[in-house]
């Protein structure tokens, strides 16, 4: 068997022991006090997670709720308590697959463990965390967040940002990563955001080739042939790419910082969607963001201005980084906006509308093919 074929009978495996295990879970009797759908987060359910005397929750009516990599809802509550009148919930997607992909991946059990460690300070805005909870087996996890409805503006890739509003993400970003910059907490209460499971692995390389290897979907025709075949090195040479951004200084990134997971108040930027938060490099977060949210025209007179910005705030921290070197791994970085952008459109319309991904692949040939960044990743990863 080649190394291709017993990767593969592996990745769908494990792929298969992560459905049984959801089915169950989602057919069998419940062996958690995480509720599986929302219609479970009762009031007096609600009132045991956030530590409340029994009885302060009057009731507790789902206002809207729809369901993605996640399942979400907006409630309003009814209490005495010192609680806001709406709150937002996070649990298991309705979709069967949705929760198959979250127990592979961990989303669930990334996303708690970010809002823990982003603490009762975070370093950026995010929602007020209320509750942060997975059960012992990873299967369901729930957040109770704060409702930004009224207070924040929320925008889709489709949208850009000014050269402002791009430098207060990159301070946000600088801010974040700074307070973890080779944290300690990774090899303990963070762990699982610093470690990939082998079925993580397995599975993120059967994907990145079924959706690389011949990239057929509607945004094709925007991405050259080169760099469809320069490309494929992220499931050629997944282990080499892993191993070189390891390597790096590691850092609390967000993973998925475009602008359908940020949202504004007053001009100032906070971070949702906390998914596929990772210990990782934090000029990659640079990257995606940048690559995901600045319209090309505009991104290309301003990108070395915001790595140098980036750079000083990390300095200013007490972090001595070097600039040349940032500026090379920036380069390099914009490839894994890339990766999310063309594997989402040639996944069609089940992840974003086509409008949305079209957008999002634009941007991103704009950036590589800018930069060759496929080749600059090659050069990186081959000097290693």
């Amino acid at each position: 068997m080649t190394p291709q074929a017993l990767t593969t009978a592996l990745g769908i495996g494990t792929a298969v022991r992560e459905a049984i295990r959801a089915g169950i879970d989602r057919v069998g009797p419940a062996r958690t006090d995480i509720p599986l759908h929302v219609d479970g987060v009762t009031a007096p359910w609600l009132a045991g997670a956030l530590g409340l005397p029994a009885g302060s929750i009057g009731a507790v009516r789902v206002v809207e709720h729809d369901s993605g990599t996640a399942a979400r809802a907006r409630v309003a509550v009814k209490s005495e308590a010192d609680l806001p009148e709406h709150l937002f919930l996070k649990l298991v997607p309705r979709n069967y697959l949705q929760h198959v992909l979250m127990n592979i991946f961990r989303l669930g059990v990334k996303e708690v463990l970010a809002y823990r460690a982003l603490g009762e300070n975070p370093p950026v805005r995010v929602p007020r965390c209320h509750v942060a909870e997975v059960d012992r087996s990873g299967r369901r996890s729930i957040l109770v967040l704060e409702d930004l409805s009224a207070t924040a503006e929320f925008r889709t890739v489709i949208d850009s940002v000014t050269r402002a509003e791009a430098e207060a993400v990159i301070d946000a970003l600088a801010a974040l990563h700074a307070q973890f910059w080779a944290s300690a907490r990774f090899a303990g209460d963070l762990r699982p955001l610093a470690e990939r499971s082998a079925t993580e692995i397995r599975i993120g390389d059967i994907i990145r080739r079924r959706f690389l290897a011949q990239i057929t979907g509607h945004t094709a025709d925007l991405i050259p042939e080169q760099v469809k075949r320069d490309c494929r090195m992220f499931y050629e040479r997944s282990a080499d790419i892993d191993a070189f951004w390891a390597a790096q200084p590691q850092t609390l990134i967000h993973g998925d910082p475009h602008l359908g997971n940020l949202f504004f108040e007053a001009g100032a930027p906070g971070f949702l969607d906390w998914q596929i938060a990772a210990a990782g490099v934090g000029i990659r977060d640079v990257a995606y963001f940048a690559s995901a949210s600045v319209e090309p025209e505009l991104l290309r007179t301003i990108e070395r201005d915001l790595v140098r910005r980036y750079t000083t705030r990390l300095a200013d921290a007490g972090i001595e980084v070097d600039g040349e070197r940032q500026w090379a791994l920036y380069r390099a970085a914009l490839t894994e906006f890339f990766l999310a952008a063309v594997c989402t459109a040639e996944a069609g319309d089940r992840m974003q509308p086509l409008a949305v991904s079209r957008v999002g692949v634009q941007r991103t040939v704009a950036s590589v093919t800018a930069h060759d960044s496929f080749a600059v990743l090659t050069e990186l990863v081959n000097a290693r």
